[in-house]
C-alpha cells in the first residue's frame, strides 16, 4: 500500500489554506522542512519531523516530533534532505507544498530532485495554490480535471521524449517525438474529466497552472 508523506516548505509562491488542509489530511506523515515549521504552526499542523539547517527560522520553540539538523554547509538542500528522509520512512508518494517560484535556484534544484526520485519510481509533486510540478519516465499520468489548475503543459525533460500520447485536452497529441527545444506541448487544456499523458521512452516534466492576478 502506497504510504503519503506532505513536505512543508519554507517558501509558498502562492499559498492556500484549504489545499494546505486537504494535503495535511491525505498524508500518513508530515514534515517540515527548516521554515515550513513556521506554517506548520500557525495552521496547528503537528509534524511528525522537522529537518533543516534553520537558516531561514529558529528552533526556539520546538513541537514534540524528530527533530533532524543539518550543518549550513551542505551538499544538499533541506528539501531533498526531506525527501531522502521521507523514503528513509517507507513512503512512496511524496508532495512537496511550495518550492514553485521565489528563488529560481532552489526551484530548478526542484525539478532535479524530480527527476533523480522519478527514476527510481517514486512519485514526488510540488504544489501550491497556482502550479502543480510533477514528472513521468516511460509510463502515463492521469491529470484530473481541477478548478484550480485550468491549464497544463508537457516538456520534455532529456533531449527528446518519444512516443508523447495525449488524450482527453484540446490539443491532442498521438505517438509524437518531442524535443526539448520545442514548446510543442505548452498551455494545454483538459476537457473531459481527464487527460491521459503517455511516454514511451523518455522524461516528461509536467506542469499545471491558473492565470494570477498581479501584484499591485
Amino acid at each position: 500500500m502506497s504510504k503519503k508523506c506532505l513536505i512543508i516548505l519554507s517558501y509558498v509562491d502562492h499559498p492556500s489554506d484549504r489545499l494546505l488542509y486537504q494535503l495535511t489530511e491525505d498524508a500518513d506523515y508530515i514534515i517540515c522542512a527548516d521554515g515550513g515549521q513556521m506554517i506548520a504552526r500557525n495552521f496547528n499542523i503537528i509534524p511528525d519531523a522537522v529537518i533543516g539547517d534553520f537558516d531561514s527560522t529558529t528552533i526556539d520553540q520546538r513541537f514534540d516530533c524528530l527533530y533532524i539538523t543539518y550543518p549550513s554547509e551542505k551538499d544538499l538542500t533541506d528539501a531533498e534532505a526531506s525527501l531522502n528522509h521521507a523514503i528513509e520512512m517507507n513512503c512512496d508518494n511524496i508532495t512537496f507544498y511550495g518550492g514553485i517560484g521565489g528563488r529560481l535556484d532552489h526551484m530548478l534544484g526542484n525539478i532535479s530532485i524530480l527527476s533523480k526520485f522519478t527514476e527510481r519510481g517514486i512519485t514526488v509533486r510540488f504544489m501550491d495554490d497556482s502550479n502543480y510540478l510533477t514528472m513521468i519516465t516511460n509510463g502515463s499520468i492521469n491529470l484530473p480535471n481541477s478548478r484550480r489548475y485550468k491549464y497544463f503543459g508537457v516538456v520534455p525533460y532529456d533531449s527528446e521524449a518519444k512516443g508523447v500520447t495525449i488524450t482527453g485536452a484540446k490539443y491532442e497529441l498521438h505517438n509524437v517525438d518531442m524535443k526539448r527545444t520545442g514548446t510543442l506541448g505548452i498551455s494545454n487544456e483538459i476537457t473531459g474529466s481527464y487527460a491521459r499523458v503517455t511516454v514511451k521512452k523518455g522524461t516528461l516534466l509536467i506542469a499545471r497552472s491558473r492565470d494570477t492576478e498581479p501584484q499591485k
